[in-house]
Formats: structure tokens, sequence, C-alpha cells
């Protein structure tokens, strides 16, 4: 059986808010510089576009992960993060803050003093 052709919704988000790029490789440069781990920042960028429902940057942060050596399994998994092997003490922080922030307004209370 063959998969069905899909239109993706959009082929660059960047191409919908062009301003936005900079200000978001700028983040990225200094999260860095305070030494957050090339994979974690991957993985947290990976599970955002998997809230968000956007296939471009899924792939895009999924290839990403792959060169900076992280295992399929890793990258698999980050959707179900919470009952996978793979992901340290800090990376499960950094995917929870992930998904508090990205969900911020479809939750009661966003980012609980837990998270």
């Amino acid at each position: 059986m063959q998969a069905a052709t899909v239109q993706a919704r959009m082929n660059n988000p960047v191409m919908v808010v062009p301003d936005a790029l900079q200000p978001l490789l700028d983040l990225g440069k200094a999260a860095g510089k305070v030494g957050l781990p090339p994979q974690t920042a991957e993985l947290v960028h990976l599970r955002a576009s998997q809230i968000n429902g956007c296939s471009y940057c899924v792939d895009m942060h999924a290839r990403e992960l792959k060169k900076l050596g992280a295992t399929d399994e890793r990258v698999f998994a980050v959707a179900a993060w919470r009952e996978a092997p793979y992901f340290t003490e800090a990376e499960c922080a950094a995917l929870a803050l992930t998904e508090a922030a990205t969900r911020l307004s479809d939750q009661p209370d966003p980012v609980p003093d837990e998270v």
C-alpha cells in the first residue's frame, strides 16, 4: 500500500514571519554560550516542533540531532520522552520546560513551579 501524498501546511515557517528568523538564531547562539549542549538544544527544538505540528521543523531538527550523533532511539522517542530511558535528568527538565512554554495558551497553569 502506498502512502498518500499530503501537501504540507507551509514549506518553511520563516516564509510566514521572515523577521522572526534572526532573533531565533540569536537566541540559539546565546543558549550555546551559556553551556546548553547542542543535542539538548536540538531535542528542545524537535519537541516544540512536534507540538506545533510543523513537519518542516520536525524533519530539520531530527536530521540535526542525527548529525550531532544522536541515536535513532533518542530521535524516535522524543515525543514520548517521559516513558523512554534515553534521556538524562537535565534533558528531561529541558523537555518538560519546552512542553510547558510551547503550550502556554492551552494550559491553566502553563509553567508550574515544579517544572
